[in-house]
């Protein structure tokens, strides 16, 4: 096994942060690779999620390790996620008259206009 370090955390600003991500294939040993380093330098930071473009990759790829909600430790990695709305935005939300709203809204942040319901 090799020795993997740590890579340096890429800085709020800094112009990759702000570009669409590649998709990544995820048995590119390259990516495997990238995997593999993700890990160290997120226990570095002392964090418990690490895209890879906060290392400087560009790639759609993040890893994680973190307790779930019974307190079991959970570690992996995804490649290529892809958000999808949840099934309680696919409805009109509407006040008790049944007038539709503005648009779900959580913890004062009002969703994207893609996810509001319609007027």
């Amino acid at each position: 096994m090799s020795v993997v370090t740590a890579h340096p955390i890429t800085r709020y600003g800094a112009a990759i942060l702000y570009r669409p991500r590649a998709s990544a294939s995820p048995l590119d040993t390259a990516v495997q690779a990238l995997v593999e380093g993700m890990f160290p330098s997120m226990y570095a930071a002392k964090g418990v999620r690490l895209a890879a473009d906060q290392i400087g990759a560009g790639l759609r790829v993040f890893v994680y390790d973190c307790p779930d909600a019974s307190g079991e430790n959970q570690a992996g990695h995804v490649v290529n996620p892809v958000l999808a709305a949840p099934r309680a935005f696919a409805r009109p939300v509407t006040d008790s008259a049944g007038v539709p709203l503005g648009g779900p809204v959580c913890r004062g942040i009002t969703a994207p206009a893609a996810l509001r319901s319609p007027r």
